[in-house]
């Protein structure tokens, strides 16, 4: 059955034709809604000026609970602060109890089908490897396997990001603006503060200056939660070198460090994925291998190895053509005909749960527990 808070209403015949629909429709006080507020809220608005500030705060709180209005009449003012406080429906007199039953019922089906997307960090053995290059590519190679849905790149850093550079964007808000805002956080509002970088994929790009007081590790966990009711697919270029990003992961999907083939790299990359594996658990962290060189003194076998950690993915070094990306503002992902965009694609087949074209068999072992694809 069907849950129904009504707030505000002091008309029973509302009450009355939901429950003869089937639908068990209950008054409550503001706090005890806000506290529990069933699959959909009912606010009668009627005979008020405006949107109560109740709204905005069980949405921020109940982020999939379906948000109905009652209204005198449909005015232009009215829907827009409706739809800005993320309302999924206005409802106008004269009443159809019947309609209203099937909306409650549609906005309620929509709830219960509506799962969160999942979320991908890439964040850097050492500096220099490429994290951000792979994260900028594989949230473009998600963006366009899933059209219409779209995916999101977060740039999960207090500043000096290069994913702008990467992408060509030219961002007027930040990762900050979301922070500083998460009472505000609906989808108009989220998607005024990303910026477009391909058909299908947007970016929530780092700030230009560093916040005073850095990053607060619960308003990250919130913006991340909320990103994925927003999106599909989530990659997040995390910081290596910020304890608090690093202590905000808990709701990713998975984490993966990006490691080369270089001494250095390999050491870092041990303490970063055992410091990972130890906060989030084992079955959370792998590594993918940026650069990859077949004649390395170090192979992929050592690296796992010395890291504790299985590779699950290989990028081929390519650097004319990242190069030529990187300058053009472009993501390598764009373009099809070169092994460094194919492999990107490859990999975000995987974490889509895909199977590419030419691609055989199943995912199986770590890769497909830590990202539960299915073909």
């Amino acid at each position: 059955m069907i849950h129904v808070t009504l707030i505000g209403s002091q008309d029973r015949q509302v009450e009355e034709m939901l429950r003869v629909s089937g639908i068990d429709a209950v008054r409550a006080t503001a706090d005890a809604a806000l506290l529990k507020p069933g699959d959909v809220v009912v606010v009668d608005v009627r005979g008020e000026t405006g949107l109560p500030t109740l709204i905005s705060a069980i949405k921020r709180q109940h982020q999939d609970v379906g948000i109905v209005i009652l209204a005198n009449k449909l005015e232009p003012a009215l829907l827009l602060d409706a739809m800005r406080a993320g309302v999924n429906e206005v409802v106008a007199e004269p009443f159809d109890y019947d309609e209203l039953g099937r909306v409650i019922q549609r906005i309620a089906g929509d709830r219960a089908h509506t799962e969160p997307g999942r979320v991908y960090g890439f964040v850097g053995g050492k500096g220099g490897v490429g994290t951000t290059t792979i994260a900028v590519n594989v949230a473009t190679s998600l963006g366009s396997l899933i059209k219409p849905e779209r995916a999101l790149i977060v740039e999960l850093q207090n500043a000096a990001g290069d994913a702008t550079l990467f992408t060509g964007a030219e961002p007027r808000f930040s990762i900050v603006d979301a922070l500083d805002n998460t009472h505000r956080l609906d989808q108009v509002f989220f998607r005024n503060l990303v910026t477009q970088i391909a058909p299908s994929t947007d970016l929530l790009a780092s700030p230009e200056r560093a916040a005073t007081n850095g990053l607060d590790v619960h308003r990250i966990k919130q913006v991340i939660a909320f990103a994925s009711t927003v999106y599909k697919h989530t990659v997040i270029d995390v910081a290596r070198s910020d304890r608090s990003i690093l202590d905000a992961l808990d709701q990713l999907n998975s984490i993966f460090v990006v490691v080369n083939q270089e001494l250095a790299t390999v050491k870092s990359a041990s303490r970063m994925a055992a410091m990972l594996r130890d906060r989030y658990g084992r079955d959370k962290v792998a590594l993918v291998l940026s650069r990859s060189d077949r004649n390395a003194d170090i192979s992929q076998a050592d690296v796992e190895r010395a890291t504790g950690c299985s590779v699950v993915h290989t990028f081929p070094s390519n650097y004319r053509v990242a190069l030529q990306a990187l300058n053009k503002g472009r993501p390598v992902a764009l373009d099809n005909h070169n092994d460094l965009s194919a492999s990107f694609r490859r990999f975000a087949h995987h974490l889509a749960g895909l199977r590419p074209a030419r691609e055989s068999g199943k995912s199986s072992g770590l890769f497909g527990r830590l990202t539960h694809s299915r073909s």
